[in-house]
């Protein structure tokens, strides 16, 4: 068995991988609660896990001294890599990129096999564009390179503390519907421009890789505000979306199977 762990800059995220690459275990924490995560169900012995960590040194710390309450040994801090998995990493310098954006781009190209947009939307938004290269007769995943934005709930608290007259609206939760740009109120304007902010980006980075691969990308979408996100796509670019739950746990597990 496998656990695969996603230390984000708000929660942390596991999933434990049987033999046969299934999930059979799996929650998330804040991570104020790591200290007592349950990594594994009572009585389950693992002694491997595959880390993504984006959230500093001193959780590192915390989550290494949780696992080894939990007789887990051999703990790889995953990093990004040139290559693996069949993805290419073009990244001026490889191992600066994001180790959750990495394994969402391994995990997506596992899935898509094709050109895609791969967005994780948590704390922050990361958008980021896989395109295809022939290489040796195969095809390889191409990491042509991607953007960073704040999340729904980041860009809401700058207005909010930012300005004099503009509600903080971070701790409100966003509606599944689709918010309209004519917005009526100051509230829904808010809401309509953090979400519009953020689709309007992923259709950017669609029709980008639309104009240099002649087709139309798919969209792999994960994270906490995956589906709201999606409801407010363009239609062309919802067609080819495609929510993953635990997209980066996926990658962490194929990058710990394959070369």
């Amino acid at each position: 068995m496998m656990l695969t762990i996603d230390a984000g800059n708000t929660r942390t995220k596991w999933a434990l991988f049987d033999e046969t690459a299934n999930i059979t275990w799996q929650g998330v924490c804040t991570n104020q609660e790591i200290g007592s995560a349950a990594f594994l169900p009572a009585n389950t012995i693992c002694t491997r896990a595959n880390v993504a960590n984006v959230a500093g040194a001193a959780h590192a710390d915390l989550l290494q001294n949780r696992l080894h309450q939990l007789s887990i040994s051999e703990v790889n801090w995953v990093k990004a890599t040139p290559r693996a998995c069949g993805v290419i990493n073009s990244y001026a310098q490889p191992e600066t990129l994001g180790i959750d954006r990495w394994a969402a781009l391994v995990g997506a190209w596992y899935m898509a096999q094709g050109v895609c947009v791969v967005v994780n939307a948590g704390t922050a938004v990361t958008i980021d564009a896989l395109g295809v290269e022939r290489e040796n007769n195969q095809d390889m995943g191409l990491f042509k390179g991607g953007i960073i934005l704040p999340g729904l709930q980041l860009m809401h608290q700058a207005l909010g503390t930012a300005t004099a007259q503009l509600p903080d609206l971070s701790a409100t939760a966003f509606e599944p519907i689709q918010h309209d740009i004519f917005a009526k109120s100051t509230a829904e304007a808010i809401h309509s421009g953090v979400l519009h902010a953020i689709s309007g980006a992923i259709t950017l980075m669609s029709h980008s890789l639309n104009g240099l691969y002649k087709t139309r990308p798919k969209v792999i979408l994960s994270g906490g505000n995956a589906n709201i996100i999606k409801e407010n796509l363009i239609a062309d670019v919802t067609r080819q979306t495609h929510i993953v739950d635990n997209l980066v746990l996926h990658g962490l597990h194929l990058l710990s199977t394959n070369a």
